[in-house]
């Protein structure tokens, strides 16, 4: 019984427990949504907007006052007044500027975090079609290995009866152990997919997986059209979109954000204004002859004169930002049109390649692949040709499938390039 008890003991304490993660599946809308409702990695580019909103406030601050005695001490207060004062820096054509320039920097935080959230949403789309795409080749794999078990054992009873050469027996076997491997890589690339998309989404609670386990017809469950459309000519898709691009519209605001520092890095040659008043006054103890009266006082400075440093150097670098802003703006425009149309381009060949798929392979080779089998179970035909022909079929079912991971990638790169989560029902013909 004592051994009993040990052993029990040792397994609890020290033999490894596997634990199963459970997954919850999700459709990609929702994946979308919780991405750019509760990431992690947004919270912080959205802090990042409150920090420059918060920066507005601070730019168009007012200076604090200074509050200041003067005293004289001993022989030297006779006669001689004491004060007691305040001192006020009023900025002279600074705060204004320089409250533009923080509100520019402020709608750039929010144009960079607009981009930000649709590129993570974009990133789950990718990898939520990458999971669907390892499942799909996965699924196919398992069911060639059932294939290729089912004529192993049509194989084995041929072999018994003298229907078939030991030679077949050992064809089905070296067949079925490729299979058996090619299933457990299979497996490596759904975790791997699995594990993108979740690095992605980064939940603590939750382990997503997708609904999907293989690509539908209509394509509606990856947010997908149907193959069978078309769109509309490339320069009608750049007039429409190209202008609301973000990275457009980051480098049209990262011009006005130039255009105000520039504005403000002038406006520090203007001086400013030192208002002083108060009170002066003496005890009378200190004033025996009567020769000080009382009463308040108001001074007036200029101060900041740009007389030793005229900010020369930060005016030259200011229009030089200014400049690169400007150019930065023209060429990521070109940058954008050619990625743009490389996108285009890059989708209308991965959609013809599908649909040539669809036309003329997929169903060709399935039939083949039915009458192969047929035709082995009948000893119309021998059972090389069969492997030969499960491994051709095979090799253009998996074609096939990276074919429509291709696709809807292709559709998801366009409207990243796009910069748009959807065309408007309108674009699609």
């Amino acid at each position: 019984m004592k051994k009993k008890l040990a052993l029990l003991f040792y397994l609890l304490m020290f033999a490894p427990i596997a634990c199963a993660i459970e997954l919850t599946e999700i459709t990609l809308p929702a994946a979308i949504e919780y991405v750019q409702n509760y990431s992690p990695r947004l919270k912080i580019r959205e802090m990042d907007v409150e920090l420059s909103k918060n920066k507005v406030d601070i730019a168009n601050k007012l200076q604090n006052p200074t509050i200041g005695s003067f005293i004289n001490i001993g022989k030297a207060g006779e006669n001689d007044p004491q004060f007691l004062g305040a001192t006020q820096l009023i900025e002279i054509a600074k705060r204004h500027p320089r409250k533009k320039y923080a509100e520019s920097e402020y709608k750039l935080s929010q144009e960079n975090f607009a981009r930000y959230k649709f590129d993570l949403g974009m990133d789950v789309r990718d990898a939520y079609i990458d999971v669907v795409g390892a499942k799909t080749i996965r699924k196919l794999i398992d069911e060639q290995y059932e294939l290729i078990t089912e004529l192993d054992n049509i194989a084995r009873e041929k072999y018994q009866n003298g229907l078939a050469t030991e030679m077949d027996v050992f064809q089905t076997e070296l067949t079925l152990n490729q299979l058996k491997i090619q299933k457990n890589s299979a497996q490596v690339h759904v975790d791997n997919a699995i594990s993108k998309l979740n690095s992605i989404m980064y939940s603590k609670e939750d382990e997503f997986d997708s609904v999907s386990n293989v690509y539908a017809n209509d394509f509606s469950d990856l947010l997908v059209p149907s193959p069978d459309f078309e769109l509309p000519d490339l320069d009608s898709i750049l007039e429409k979109y190209l202008k609301n691009c973000y990275y457009v519209k980051i480098a049209r605001q990262e011009i006005d954000v130039a255009e105000k520092n520039l504005t403000t890095v002038i406006r520090k040659r203007v001086p400013d204004l030192e208002v002083s008043a108060g009170w002066a006054y003496n005890e009378n103890y200190r004033n025996p002859q009567g020769s000080f009266y009382g009463g308040a006082y108001i001074g007036v400075n200029l101060v900041n004169i740009p007389l030793f440093y005229t900010f020369t150097p930060e005016i030259k670098n200011a229009k030089i930002a200014l400049e690169q802003a400007n150019l930065k703006y023209y060429s990521v425009v070109d940058e954008l049109v050619k990625d743009i149309a490389s996108a285009y381009s890059s989708f209308h060949t991965a959609k013809a390649n599908l649909n040539e798929y669809n036309a003329n392979v997929v169903g060709d080779s399935f039939i083949l692949m039915n009458y192969a089998k047929e035709s082995y179970k009948r000893d119309k035909s021998d059972l090389i040709s069969l492997i030969v022909m499960e491994k051709s079929y095979k090799e253009i079912i998996i074609g096939y499938t990276n074919a429509l991971v291709d696709y809807c990638k292709c559709w998801t790169a366009l409207l990243r390039a796009l910069d748009v989560e959807e065309l408007a029902q309108s674009e699609v013909l």
